[in-house]
């Protein structure tokens, strides 16, 4: 059994020369000195001193006069000045330094032997035009940080300036139409990825919706989508570095509180006839509030940073109380009071899904100027919280919260950068980093069997949630990380390498306490289920205390090098090589599948790809080469072009290929019965049905030479200034898929028949190669999918005593195709929950649930400044955008019958009728018989619904594919308005802030607008139900869902993505 150590790691690193930067902490200062000849001027001294901490970074200019200064902090201001005797002095003051920027300093000295005076020239921000970018990036400042709307308080709320970015429910941020666990996220350097990739936000603890780090400690951000340097990779999306505030001379600090409640949120979005149907939100609170404070503890020597913030949240999620239901909202009622009176077990409410968030964050940060060479930086930061969670209730689901999920979340990240320069020739940055995350996802009240029930159009859920029945992760991550950097005359040489060692243990068996799934609300009171499924321990116990959890560790390492080169003045070039190595763990082997149902898989013609139960994936190079420019065309810094192409090796959330540590068919049982042979409901969670065999459930299996998902990204840019002010940038990006990832259960035999009648298709027939087992998953590699982005942005900067305005505005499209979308963290729910015609082993390509369509933003902060002690600020995001893609499908509890490959109901594409003939229609009937609507009835309705639909107008006689169609447009104001007093009391300032970030704007200044849409039913409408085989057994049956149109376009109303406005007022103490 190949075992990975950390030790090896250690030994690893030691042997190689140098290593990589992986997340962006630092800027730079470069140029070139020349003399009043124009000669390069060798010898010329360079200082830049951060003022602020009176931080001093020295350089002296090359034989050909250029010089770099490395490993700056970002921010400011910086006064740099160049002298050499014999010339008068330059000096280049009050700039500051955007995270990842190269600012270029050059000039032509001019020549005075007599004079001491000094050329002083003050600087104007401007970080579009800066030489060291090629791909797409956006810079986020401290500035915008404090300025701009974030209600949420989340680097979401900030990436969401990207144009290749869009942010859905619960902070999922995509960008580049990517999945959403296909991001990297370094806070100084150092990963902060939900490393597992069990949260939709991807980052630690984002499974209970609380952030991974206070705002208040953040100085900047950067995103990357397609940076062209190897020293920023670990992603296929993009690239998230955040740098946190350090202390500086000046003693300073902030207390602040932050209030939410049902008064300062809006009724009830929606058309109604009358007005006072509208309701506000039930009575909710949501607190945040904090303190941060830094300074000196030795001046321009050693400096500290604190920052703790709390937060007690309440989102409601109301329910309108429109239900689709067949047995209505009595019938829900009901149901209700069966399960207290038979089983004395309360399932709780529905109607006011109130979910609650307790957290508590801590960071601490040292920074020692040890000499002007050598500067260290230590941070650790702590993350507790506390969350209850449930769903929302809708036209199509009842969430009683008994179903809801209690979550303890702990997280500690540690860093500590160390960087240095050597003369003039070298300099080295160095980061260690270590996380640790402790996770536990219980259950909600008394135990008790999970409960679902198709009631019609929509379903009922009650009982314990049934993946937080058996639901522990720990996670230790460690890294190592180093960047060299060689300069010499045109070349900045880098070499590196990243490491980082992951150590992780999970206890996850879902459905722990049996799940029972009924046809109607009728079948749950006659005890009679449609399907029973069920996830147990073959080495025993219950719930948390299961045994048999997946342990397993990974190594991935990485090397480059590259050659950044000033091939002019103007004219830069970036070429490098990265190569990733990712080392898998050995895990429990099975000896019974490894020999008996490999051979029965290899008759039946399925192909393993190498793969066997306990055997990781080889260790494979992934070699990455980019190449990137970036061209000054005229020297002026007013028109810039730029761009490049290279590969992106991303990481994956090793939940994925952790299933292949759990699921190896002697641990976990997988217990799924349909039909007659469901056992009776049993209300004891501790004696479950139970199959027998020492052998069962599902597998995982990796193919042998697996690799990590790999795209190939090419993009090109132009900015141009305009004058007064203005610049625009237009982009244009596009990126293939080298190696993907995609799902194909070996033990499903082929198609048994293909069903008759109009729209031919597949149907498995329910048959396993080995009944011994349930699914059999591989996870291997295709080179299906791409991305196209472009995106066009005008910005405007406006400067004056008195008013200060920045602004902007972008067009962005995107479109993103794949066949693989790992929505889920089980790979049984990735391969079965899929829109197909064929099943889920003959998917294809198909647009991607990521892709961005077409996309509107702006944003603009205005600084009005009074007088020296008062000051307004208003911030503005404005978002325009496509709603999210759907799927027409087949519906009906049984749905899953039409194709029978053991995936999931409401998943089958449906062919388009072109005339009653091809509809297949079937009268529709009540529980007691009676016809409610003739097939004839049915078909006038589905054609017209046809014939008024843009997309299923086109596709008569053909198949619907899979999301072609997508939600309404909407259209967001999100404002943040911030009122400064101040006195001044000696040498401090002390003021007092009053803040007011709105969301939603929009909607309060029109009850009408702001509305944001989405597709009920995990965004897919059954356009049909399925009503059985004809008496061939071969020819489908169907009915007309005359409630299609219900699910369609619902108004959100839930959390952050609510259509109703809502209002977070603060008061902020300010000392400086």
């Amino acid at each position: 059994m190949k075992k990975i150590t950390f030790l090896s790691l250690i030994a690893m690193f030691l042997v190689t020369v140098s290593s990589l930067a992986q997340g962006v902490t630092t800027s730079s200062i470069s140029g070139r000195v020349l003399d009043n000849t124009e000669g390069p001027l060798p010898g010329a001294n360079i200082v830049a001193t951060h003022v602020p901490t009176g931080s001093v970074y020295g350089a002296v200019t090359d034989f050909d006069g250029f010089y770099r200064l490395t490993n700056l902090r970002p921010g400011g201001p910086y006064n740099v000045t160049i002298t050499y005797v014999g010339f008068e002095d330059y000096a280049l003051n009050g700039f500051s330094l955007t995270l990842g920027e190269t600012k270029r300093v050059s000039t032509t000295m001019a020549e005075n032997a007599n004079s001491l005076d000094e050329i002083v020239i003050t600087a104007q921000p401007n970080s579009i035009f800066d030489a060291n970018k090629t791909g797409s990036e956006t810079a986020i400042s401290q500035r915008q940080v404090d300025a701009l709307p974030n209600i949420s308080r989340s680097i979401s709320d900030f990436a969401r300036l990207t144009p290749e970015a869009q942010v859905r429910g619960d902070n999922q941020l995509s960008i580049g139409g990517q999945n959403n666990r296909y991001n990297a996220l370094y806070v100084d350097g150092a990963v902060n990825n939900d490393a597992f990739g069990l949260s939709g936000s991807g980052t630690n603890g984002g499974q209970t919706g609380v952030n991974p780090i206070s705002i208040d400690a953040i100085e900047s951000f950067q995103v990357n989508v397609a940076p062209y340097d190897v020293t920023i990779g670990g992603f296929a999306g993009g690239a998230i570095s955040a740098v946190t505030k350090s202390g500086s001379n000046e003693f300073e600090g902030s207390a602040y509180y932050l209030f939410r409640n049902e008064s300062l949120a809006g009724k009830t979005p929606g058309d109604f006839e009358d007005d006072n149907d509208r309701e506000k939100l039930a009575e909710f609170s949501a607190k945040t509030f904090g303190i941060r404070a830094g300074g000196p503890i030795i001046k321009d020597k050693l400096f500290f940073f604190v920052n703790y913030e709390g937060q007690n949240d309440e989102t409601p999620q109301p329910f309108d109380g429109n239900y689709a239901g067949d047995s209505g909202l009595e019938g829900v009622a009901t149901f209700k009071q069966f399960l207290i009176d038979e089983y004395g077990y309360n399932p709780g409410t529905f109607d006011n899904n109130t979910r609650t968030l307790e957290s508590n964050k801590i960071l601490f940060k040292l920074d020692w100027n040890i000499n002007e060479n050598h500067k260290l930086s230590l941070r650790n930061n702590l993350v507790k919280a506390d969350f209850f969670g449930i769903g929302r209730s809708s036209a199509r689901t009842i969430n009683f919260t008994g179903a809801a999920q209690n979550f303890e979340s702990n997280t500690n990240t540690a860093s500590l950068e160390l960087n240095s320069t050597f003369g003039n020739k070298y300099a080295n940055r160095f980061i260690l980093g270590y996380t640790r995350v402790r996770d536990d996802r219980g259950i909600n009240g008394d135990p008790f069997p999970t409960i679902e029930i198709n009631d019609g159009d929509a379903r009922i859920f009650a009982g314990s949630e049934p993946f937080s029945t058996a639901n522990l992760l720990e996670q230790d991550i460690f890294t190592l990380t180093n960047n060299f950097q060689i300069f010499s005359g045109r070349h900045t040489v880098t070499l590196g390498t990243h490491n980082e060692y992951s150590k992780v243990k999970n206890v996850f068996f879902g459905r722990n306490f049996g799940e029972y799934t009924y046809n109607s609300l009728e079948d749950f009171f006659n005890d009679d289920a449609n399907e029973f499924r069920s996830s147990y321990s073959l080495l025993g116990g219950v719930g948390d205390d299961s045994v048999g959890a997946a342990e397993f560790d990974l190594f991935q390492l990485g090397f480059y090098a590259q050659d950044e080169v000033q091939m002019s003045e103007t004219f830069k070039m970036t070429a490098g090589l990265r190569v990733d190595l990712p080392v898998w763990d050995d895990g429990r082997g099975n000896s019974d599948f490894n020999t008996r149902t490999v051979g029965l898989l290899e008759a039946a013609g399925k192909d393993l790809q190498g793969a066997r139960v306990g055997q990781g994936p080889k260790t494979t190079a992934h070699i990455s080469p980019r190449l990137g420019f970036n061209w000054d065309v005229k020297g002026d810094k007013t028109t810039q072009i730029r761009g490049g192409l290279g590969l992106f090796t991303s990481r994956i959330p090793l939940v994925w290929p952790g299933g292949a540590y759990n699921n190896t068919g002697t641990v976990v049982a997988n217990t799924r019965i349909f039909g007659d042979g469901v056992p009776d409901f049993n209300p004891d969670v501790n004696n479950q049905f139970q199959q027998e065999g020492e052998f069962q459930g599902n597998i995982d299996l990796l193919a042998e030479d697996l690799k990590l998902p790999q795209v190939f990204k090419k993009s090109l840019a132009v900015d141009q200034k305009l004058g007064n002010g203005f610049t625009v940038s237009a982009e244009v990006s596009h990126s293939s898929v080298i190696t993907g990832l995609q799902l194909e259960n070996l033990n499903l035999e082929g198609p048994q028949f293909m069903t008759t009648g109009a729209g031919s298709r597949a149907n498995y027939g329910g048959q396993d190669v080995d009944g011994t087992y349930g699914g059999i998953f591989l996870i291997s590699n295709t080179n299906d999918g791409e991305a196209f982005n472009t995106s066009a942005t005008l910005s405007k900067n406006f400067y004056s005593t008195m008013v200060d305005v920045r602004a902007s505005a972008t067009y962005s499209y995107g479109r993103s195709t794949t066949v693989f979308e790992g929505t889920s963290s089980q790979n049984i729910s990735n391969w079965a929950f899929n829109e197909s015609v064929n099943g889920s082993n003959q998917l294809g390509t198909s647009v991607s649930d990521f892709s961005q369509g077409h996309r509107t933003l702006a944003n603009a902060v205005v600084d009005i400044k009074w007088s020296e002690n008062i000051k307004t600020s208003i911030g503005l995001f404005y978002e325009g955008a496509e709603g999210t893609p759907y799927s027409y499908v087949v519906g009906g509890g049984s749905s899953n019958r039409l194709i029978n490959d053991s995936g999931e109901s409401f998943t089958a594409l449906p062919f388009v009728p072109a005339n009653f003939a091809d509809a297949n229609l079937v009268d529709q009937t009540d529980r007691d018989g009676n016809v409610t609507a003739t097939a004839e009835e049915q078909w006038a309705a589905l054609d017209a619904f046809i014939e008024g639909d843009d997309y299923l107008s086109t596709r008569r006689g053909k198949f619907a594919e899979r999301n072609r169609s997508r939600a309404r447009w909407s259209h967001v104001v999100d404002l943040k308005f911030t009122q400064d007093f101040a006195l001044q009391f000696g040498e401090k300032k002390h003021a007092f802030q009053l803040s007011a970030d709105v969301f939603n704007f929009t909607n309060l200044i029109n009850k009408d607008w702001g509305r944001r849409y989405f597709t009920s039913g995990f965004d897919t409408a059954s356009l049909v139900n399925f009503a059985g085989f004809a008496d061939d057994g071969t020819t489908p049956q169907y009915t007309f869902n005359d409630g299609v149109e219900r699910g369609l376009n619902q108004i959100d109303d839930a959390g952050f993505n609510s259509s109703r406005w809502q209002m977070q007022i603060g008061l902020r103490y300010i000392f400086n």
